[in-house]
């Protein structure tokens, strides 16, 4: 992952982030699994939103340690 000891990332950054693309977390997104603050014009999204979200995604394979 990215730099995580930001609050937030701007869209653009997000995807980057977790290692998705931009448009997987537009359509994130747009399907409401990912939950965007707006500050006038710019959108961001919560480090802790990202998690969760990652954390959400279907597993393939054995299962990660820690879970």
């Amino acid at each position: 992952m990215g730099d995580l000891s930001k609050l937030a990332y701007p869209i653009e950054e997000a995807g980057p982030a977790v290692g998705v693309s931009r448009t997987r977390i537009f359509d994130a997104v747009r399907n409401n699994e990912l939950t965007v603050r707006k500050a006038g014009k710019s959108s961001v999204i919560e480090v802790l939103e990202l998690k969760g979200w990652l954390h959400a995604l279907p597993i393939r394979g054995r299962l990660p340690h820690g879970l």
